[in-house]
């Protein structure tokens, strides 16, 4: 079979939109707010006013701003709603000239995050995410490309013709020009790349854009996109960069590539090249500045580290580590060196050279991975944050729970090492950094709810018992660092502080106030407080300049002194003892851990020019700047409503099935949405336009805002059974039908369940029939990375008239599916019966489409292999065994109906709903569907047929 050019088109569209989102990120069944301006409306649950109005107020400065820096405008307002649905910071744009709107995450970056570098996290934000829909949301001045983006929203998308890293590097860019702050002034970040352009690993072009299996490597297109265009202003001119943006949008259609290459005379591959070389060259003039290195190599360790912990007792450390797939562990190491290793080792190398003594054998590993003792996976992809020892059998430790919504949370988790047991101390109280008291009695944390952050104090068994800082939007806490017993007896503690428009801050809170601990001076970045275990010095992680170092402030003789040459990304240090510290030292491969020897014989440095001021010096490269960031809402700039149904938004829709075993149709239609999504409908028109053997209309009305959810469906269509490819009736099907569904959906932790109330009249061949049905829909499942399961059931009982006749039946449907490390296997049962007064009016074959949507179809068994009414019964079973894989599965399927020789399949398909990526408001994509498929199919005397197919339909 032949696939379409537009089915390639419509793919190609799909992809060239990459969005760090997904769907289910908000409930439209919230008590939505919006406060409308000149320029835009901003969406908010109630809780966010505060957060929200005052977004509203900065988004209209930035516009301002951006107007007089860049000379372009939205012609359309924009929307943007405000969420927090990981409790983590993030957010996005959606940049369609004719549809632009925001995603805006309300928590705050702690002190060690890429994005830390902030005059607020609020300002940092929007100007990011508003940089975006300027930069590539501009309306085409070729008038036909504009008013078919205006009115298709897959067009409009495909017209984003610029890779991630121009995208995710101009925001960055800009971000840092008109804050003077920003990615592209982090310190500690470009020692980072300091340290990748001395190992010869920055990335190369090709790399720059992906998320590949590289350290650090989704982070490049912000941080070396950023710094690549700001070279090629410095040696161009901002204006010569400008017009790639002008260009791109010209009568005349260009590619990123003729629009670049059009005004720099040059690609942009072979000028990045030369960018890195100039990079990497003044690297490496630097480590001639370095004194020679003072730590030791201590743990070998592979791609991402963090959160170095030590025991009470000494013995085991603990680390969080990531590898290359994102499988999370928590991992506890032995601290005293590994004999057997090393034993082994020189057994190995001695056996060797009694064999061949002439050998020359392998030199001793630097040093011997240590021990380790015990391992925790993460579950269910929720992550492992900051471990810190309650005993020496029992850690207590950060990671992600989920509410009824399907909403993240930061929650607080104990394991005990020795039974393995893990329990779940908080529930929904987004609790990111803390610290467990000395006494071991209690735990301050830092809690950030609503975009407030705050420090509070939790029992050891999960219970907040009180707010120790009010929660506030100008201030962000991190690190709560307890000092030890041994110094002094008032539990007084450790913290960082940042506040709107100033550097983060160290502190130490007694009860005598608070202590602001002597900084560097012209430091920028500041993380990673650790006590030593006599209680009497502060270590931590500063950088100046684009070197980050260890420093110790030592209380009682008021010094403060540098541990580190600044020659090596450093992060994470520890006590070992009170002459040593563990830490982490990166390179292009991720951290390791290293040992230093801290006594003042070890080349360290008293540094004499300190600061106890988080004010900035800012050094604009622009006469362009954001005014200072400010936590101020004005009731005056707009208008405060309930949200209610929204503001339609609407766009033509194309779909397209070809499907070799049955016809092939296309499908036009146009699709209205609100922003939430609360109501949107499509009306349809479905034309197999070769041979004319399928043809309808349809229509859908959906509502989301009440706990309930609504949707209507009605259809009209003619099928000619006779012209299917496979088929044994020869009747020609007129069916007009009106279903509705009401359902509700319910969640605790993963598993997942959805009660069903449907109802659906239809007409067949003038006979006039009904049903009825109640049934569920249940998911859950469990993952533990080396092993994993899933399972679902959908199941309704019905009960309905056909043809003057009464009937009932059953459709259960249930899926279980495990893994084992890389290897998975899974199995489907389909059980689909009738009462024998139906007169076999369940129907196998046929596919979905836009038009025919299963849900709809309770007496029709879709099976995308086989024509429609390829075969009809009362009572159906299946049973197929499948391998899944990303986005698809190898599957073998047998088809068992009444009466009728068991059908097989076998081969490879898929589905991909775009609902699972794409944020639900983007009308054109937001129930997108894609199914393909490729099947060998057999049946007791037929000849064997491969089937193909391809659809591209939308699924309500």
């Amino acid at each position: 079979m032949k696939i379409s050019v537009l089915s390639y088109s419509i793919f190609t569209a799909l992809t060239l939109l990459t969005i760090p989102a997904k769907a289910g990120l908000y409930n439209p069944a919230q008590n939505w707010q919006t406060f409308e301006t000149a320029h835009f409306k901003v969406h908010f649950p109630i809780e966010y006013k505060e957060w929200a109005l005052s977004s509203a107020r900065e988004l209209e400065n930035i516009r301002r701003l951006i107007k007089q820096q860049q000379h372009r405008v939205l012609a359309e307002k924009v929307d943007a709603y405000v969420i927090d649905p990981y409790n983590d910071s993030n957010g996005f744009a959606l940049p369609l000239s004719n549809k632009p709107y925001l995603g805006l995450f309300t928590t705050p970056p702690l002190s060690d995050s890429i994005i830390a570098n902030t005059p607020s996290w609020q300002q940092l934000l929007l100007l990011h995410e508003y940089v975006h829909l300027i930069h590539l949301g501009q309306k085409n001045r070729s008038k036909w490309r504009d008013q078919l983006a205006h009115w298709f929203d897959i067009y409009d998308a495909s017209q984003i013709k610029t890779d991630r890293w121009v995208n995710e590097g101009y925001a960055t860019l800009l971000e840092s020009k008109l804050t003077g702050r920003g990615r592209l002034y982090n310190g500690y970040i470009e020692a980072l790349l300091q340290q990748f352009a001395r190992e010869g690993a920055l990335p190369t072009y090709q790399q720059i854009n992906g998320d590949n299996e590289h350290y650090f490597s989704g982070a490049m297109a912000y941080l070396m996109g950023s710094r690549f265009l700001k070279w090629l202003e410095d040696n161009y001119s901002e204006k010569t960069l400008d017009a790639v943006w002008t260009r791109l949008k010209a009568i005349k259609d260009r590619d990123f590539d003729q629009a670049f290459s059009g005004v720099f005379q040059d690609s942009a591959e072979h000028l990045y090249q030369r960018f890195i070389a100039e990079y990497t060259y003044n690297a490496i003039k630097k480590e001639t500045c370095f004194s020679p290195k003072q730590s030791k190599l201590y743990l070998d360790l592979n791609y991402k580290v963090t959160a170095l912990s030590l025991s009470p007792n000494g013995k085991s450390f603990a680390t969080v580590e990531t590898d290359k797939k994102g499988k999370v562990k928590l991992n506890i190491y032995s601290t005293a060196e590994n004999k057997k290793l090393k034993k082994d080792f020189q057994e190995k190398m001695a056996k060797l050279l009694k064999q061949d003594p002439q050998d020359i054998i392998d030199k001793a590993p630097t040093v011997f991975k240590h021990k380790k003792r015990h391992s925790l996976n993460q579950i269910n992809y929720r992550g492992i944050n900051n471990p810190r020892w309650l005993n020496n059998k029992t850690i207590i430790y950060g990671a992600a729970s989920l509410d009824h919504q399907g909403d993240r949370h930061q929650d607080l988790f104990s394991w005990n090492m020795v039974t393995n047991e893990i329990k779940q101390l908080t529930t929904g109280e987004n609790l990111r950094r803390f610290d467990i008291s000395p006494n071991k009695d209690y735990i301050i944390a830092e809690r950030s709810r609503y975009g407030y952050s705050q420090l509070v104090k939790v029992s050891i068994t999960g219970n907040i018992l009180t707010e120790l800082t009010p929660a506030s939007l100008e201030h962000i806490y991190d690190f709560p660092r307890f000092r030890p017993k041994t110094a002094v007896n008032d539990n007084s503690f450790a913290y960082l502080v940042s506040s709107l428009n100033e550097k983060w801050l160290l502190k130490v809170k007694s009860n005598d106030g608070d202590f602001i601990v002597p900084l560097p001076a012209n430091y920028q970045f500041v993380s990673y407080p650790e006590w030593s275990q006599d209680g009497q010095s502060l270590f931590y992680v500063a950088s100046v300049g684009d070197q980050s170092k260890i420093y110790q402030y030592n209380f009682k003789q008021k010094t403060l002194t540098a541990l580190t040459s600044g020659q090596h990304p450093v992060s994470w240090p520890i006590a070992k003892n009170n002459k040593q510290l563990l830490l982490l030292e990166t390179n292009a491969q991720g951290p390791d851990v290293y040992q230093l020897n801290i006594t003042q014989d070890n080349n360290t440095k008293k540094v004499f020019k300190t600061t106890q001021s988080g004010k900035v010096a800012l050094h604009f490269p622009s006469k362009f700047k954001l005014e200072k960031a400010v936590i101020k809402t004005d009731k005056n700039i707009g208008t405060l409503k309930p949200y209610g149904i929204g503001s339609q938004q609407g766009t033509f829709t194309i779909g397209e099935s070809d499907y070799s075993a049955s016809n092939g149709v296309f499908e036009l239609g146009y699709k209205s949405d609100d922003v939430l999504s609360r109501f949107a409908w499509q009306v349809s028109a479905t034309k197999d336009i070769f041979n004319n053997n399928l043809s309808g209309v349809s229509a859908n009305i959906r509502w989301q805002g009440w706990p309930v959810k609504l949707l209507v469906h009605s259809y009209q269509f003619t099928l000619k059974n006779k012209q299917q490819a496979m088929t044994n009736s020869k009747n020609k099907l007129n069916e007009q039908g009106l279903f509705v569904e009401a359902r509700y959906p319910y969640q605790i932790k993963t598993f997942k369940f959805t009660s069903l109330a449907q109802a659906k009249v239809t007409d067949k061949n003038a006979d006039n029939s009904q049903y009825a049905s109640l049934g569920f829909k249940q998911n859950w499942y469990h993952e533990q990375q080396q092993w994993g399961i899933k399972q679902a059931i959908n199941l309704s009982y019905l009960t309905g008239k056909s043809d003057h006749k009464s009937y009932s039946g059953i459709n259960l449907q249930t899926t279980i599916s495990a893994h084992i490390k890389d290897y998975g296997l899974g199995f489907n049962y389909q059980k689909v019966t009738r009462s024998n007064s139906a007169n076999n009016i369940l129907s196998l074959g046929g596919y979905a489409s836009t038009l025919i949507q299963p849900k709809a179809h309770l007496n029709t068994i879709l099976a995308p292999e086989l024509a429609f009414n390829y075969a009809s019964a009362n009572q159906y079973q299946k049973y197929e065994t499948f391998i899944p894989f990303n986005f698809g599965e190898v599957f073998y399927t047998k088809h068992a109906l009444q009466d009728t020789p068991n059908i097989y399949s076998y081969g490879i398909k898929g589905d991909v709903d775009f609902v699972d990526i794409l944020p639900s408001s983007f009308t054109g994509f937001s129930n997108l569907s894609i199914s393909y498929g490729i099947a060998e199919v057999k049946q007791k005397n037929q000849k064997n047929k491969l089937q193909i197919w391809l659809g591209l339909w939308h699924k309500w």
